[in-house]
């Protein structure tokens, strides 16, 4: 009976303890976040644990402790017993705009735009726990060139974040305060769980659940089958495909659409250990009418998407970034239905930022 309630414990901590693999994530995640002394330390807690990528988390620790100018014999935990640890990064730059409508209409216009995020993390062995305080602003100086997009010259926004990072788990929710010029205050809410299901070697297949709203604007729901790869060199990458559920306004239509049709987000990245990175996404929804006034609407598609790229330099807590990022949308009207909206918009930003972190 001892025998039995001995293997049954051993059994139950095989399959409760966090593998090298688990903890290897968790200290990307944290890396992510950019908060390099609580990633440094799980680091070194995935280098105390027997696993395949040994050789990899040591080399990663040897080129962190280089760049600190930290020597052999010292561990994080020196610095950061405490499992608190606190975070601050932002960045700030120039952003060109270029707006076009149906091929004919082409607009241009400047701007700056800036971030700040202050980060409080708890990790408690196997959960990352973050809380984050967001604040943003932008400023256009040229709105007057826009007049389609009825821009306002300012816009701010506070926000709060609430994310948590297990060894099978993603949650993330937050809130943000928009304040504009032309809007006012416009609050909006969001929200993005994810959970693991299998995993092979490096990459982790699971499901995702997002949502959105901005009580003045848009709604939006989506569910995905995702898969992810990660690490720190090289390249990785997450693909989302599912379905997504929409509640928009199109302005000469006076009141609400909603669509619902498939989705497709892929985003990848290279990092180089020169820390270089290089940066693709795309965000990509097809929707068909799904409720409307009347039958003559069932048959309005409409086709939204965003793609970019960047690529950045970040060698120590100062770096560089470089981005084009476009916004596309064509709607398919139904023959014979005047309608004064532009079938085809493109939206393209062009940013040249510098990265900070503390």
């Amino acid at each position: 009976m001892r025998f039995l309630t001995l293997a049954i414990f051993l059994l139950f901590s095989l399959v409760a303890a966090e593998s090298q693999e688990d903890i290897y994530f968790r200290a990307l995640k944290a890396e992510e976040a950019g908060d390099i002394s609580l990633a440094l330390k799980t680091f070194e807690e995935a280098l105390a644990v027997p696993g395949p990528y040994t050789a990899e988390i040591q080399e990663i620790i040897d080129s962190y402790k280089d760049a600190m100018g930290s020597s052999d014999g010292e561990s994080s935990e020196d610095s950061a017993a405490s499992p608190w640890e606190f975070h601050a990064y932002g960045n700030a730059g120039y952003v060109h705009l270029n707006y076009t409508k149906d091929d004919s209409t082409s607009e241009n216009g400047n701007g700056f735009s800036t971030s700040m995020t202050f980060s409080l993390d708890y990790d408690s062995d196997d959960r990352l726990h973050s809380f984050e305080l967001n604040l943003s602003g932008d400023l256009f100086i040229d709105k007057e060139d826009m007049p389609s997009l009825d821009t306002s010259a300012w816009e701010a926004s506070i926000g709060l974040e609430y994310s948590l990072v297990g060894k099978s788990f993603m949650l993330d929710v937050g809130s943000n305060m928009n304040v504009s010029e032309e809007d006012g205050w416009t609050p909006d809410f969001y929200l993005w769980a994810e959970k693991y299901f299998a995993r092979i070697n490096k990459q982790k297949i699971g499901l995702a659940l997002s949502a959105y709203e901005n009580l003045d604007g848009p709604l939006s729901v989506n569910t995905y089958v995702s898969w992810r790869r990660f690490v720190k060199y090289g390249w990785k990458g997450a693909v989302y495909v599912g379905g997504r559920f929409e509640a928009d306004s199109i302005k000469t239509f006076e009141y609400w659409l909603k669509w619902m049709g498939p989705s497709l987000r892929p985003s990848f990245s290279y990092r180089f250990k020169t820390e270089i990175t290089l940066n693709v996404k795309a965000n990509l929804f097809y929707g068909f009418v799904v409720d409307g006034p009347s039958a003559v609407y069932e048959k309005v598609k409409k086709f939204s998407a965003s793609w970019g790229t960047s690529v950045s330099w970040k060698p120590t807590y100062v770096g560089v970034v470089l981005g084009l990022d476009q916004f596309y949308r064509s709607y398919s009207i139904p023959s014979g239905y005047e309608i004064d909206y532009p079938e085809k918009s493109t939206f393209t930003e062009f940013k040249a930022s510098v990265l900070w972190d503390i």
